[in-house]
């Protein structure tokens, strides 16, 4: 069974708060040894930080209790969400634990679809209108399957849009189209860019009349995978980036103490990641300008590829020296601070035009 995974807040609790409001059951369990220990229970409350569980009757007489000393898991069967907690508390029949800030839900698409991130600058460009009132536009791919895609519109836009209206796409950046390809407008829902403001944006969902032979995925993560094999080749076995998975795993660590830093640093981390897009010459000014010791503290929650394509042409001196900064453990806050500062450092140097993080200018040669 394939799993997917949410770290948005609102929707969380939202999925919760409709499990308890249906009065489903939920299996709770947790390992000992080969053994998993099970039992019945729903969920009695939710709010923005607290989630509590009432676990059935028959839990008194349960030979093996919870204990805080496993990791509890949390099942709904019924729509297939999962979560689990390291840390909790019980209180008789009562677990109370911190809202979770991942649940995994199971994949119910039949056709994987394929994501883009805001930098790959994919367009979608269709024919929305009735009779004389038809109007050409282009607006931001979001993902992409042989079935169907999402796009990203302003909500000023929204009167545009209607469930079930019909569209007519001409182009899509990267697939080649023989003729124009008829859709149905399938769902439009808010889509929020950060958690903190209103992004004042929507997303709309598309079903293609006929599925398309095939679709090419050409995205920077695309090009990070051939990235990632030359990555082997440093030999390194200190500290050199974390994976998108381990990145959000430590994130959410961080974001059940401190919410408000997990996506200051998350925010932090879209800005420092455009230093990919530096050239040649321009990284090797900015390495001899930057504070080596801030901008290894500001990378200690970046992603491997940004730190390979940082180091990769440097001296090997030079990449020893920093990688041994890098190696040391910092705070979540220290982190950010850190980040704060090489951000600051950054702009400043796109202000006076000494940096041009463009990512239309991002060529690889392979």
């Amino acid at each position: 069974m394939k799993m997917w995974s949410t770290f948005r807040k609102d929707v969380i609790k939202s999925r919760l708060t409709q499990i308890m409001e249906s009065g489903d059951e939920v299996t709770i369990w947790q390992n000992r040894g080969d053994e998993r220990n099970k039992f019945q229970a729903t969920i009695v409350e939710v709010t923005d930080s607290n989630t509590i569980i009432q676990i059935e009757d028959a839990y008194k007489n349960a030979d093996y209790k919870i204990t805080k000393d496993n990791t509890l898991f949390v099942h709904y069967a019924k729509g297939d969400a999962l979560f689990k907690k390291d840390a909790f508390k019980t209180e008789g029949l009562r677990i109370i634990i911190k809202t979770p800030v991942e649940l995994m839900m199971k994949e119910r698409r039949s056709v994987e679809r394929f994501s883009f991130k805001y930098q790959d600058f994919k367009n979608v460009s269709f024919k929305v209108g009735s009779n004389d009132d038809v109007e050409s536009v282009s607006y931001i791919l979001k993902d992409l399957s042989v079935k169907g895609l999402s796009l990203i519109v302003h909500e000023s836009e929204a009167p545009k849009f209607s469930v079930g209206a019909t569209i007519y796409i001409t182009s899509i950046t990267d697939q080649n189209l023989s003729s124009g390809l008829l859709a149905t407008i399938r769902y439009i829902t808010p889509y929020s860019v950060s958690l903190e403001t209103d992004s004042n944006l929507l997303k709309l969902g598309v079903q293609f009349s006929d599925s398309l032979e095939s679709v090419t995925f050409k995205s920077i993560s695309s090009v990070i995978e051939k990235k990632q094999l030359k990555q082997k080749g440093l030999e390194v076995s200190t500290f050199n980036g974390l994976s998108e998975v381990e990145q959000e795993k430590v994130l959410r660590k961080i974001a059940e103490e401190n919410h408000v830093l997990a996506n200051n640093i998350r925010e932090q981390n879209e800005n420092i990641d455009r230093l990919r897009y530096l050239t040649l010459e321009m990284k090797r000014n900015f390495l001899l300008e930057v504070n080596l010791d801030l901008l290894a503290a500001s990378l200690r929650l970046s992603s491997k590829e940004l730190i390979y394509d940082l180091i990769s042409e440097v001296t090997d001196t030079m990449k020893e020296e920093f990688l041994y900064k890098l190696d040391q453990p910092k705070s979540p806050s220290a982190i950010n601070k850190a980040q704060d500062e090489i951000v600051k450092f950054i702009r400043a140097k796109e202000k006076s035009g000494e940096l041009v993080l463009d990512p239309t200018s991002f060529e690889v040669l392979v």
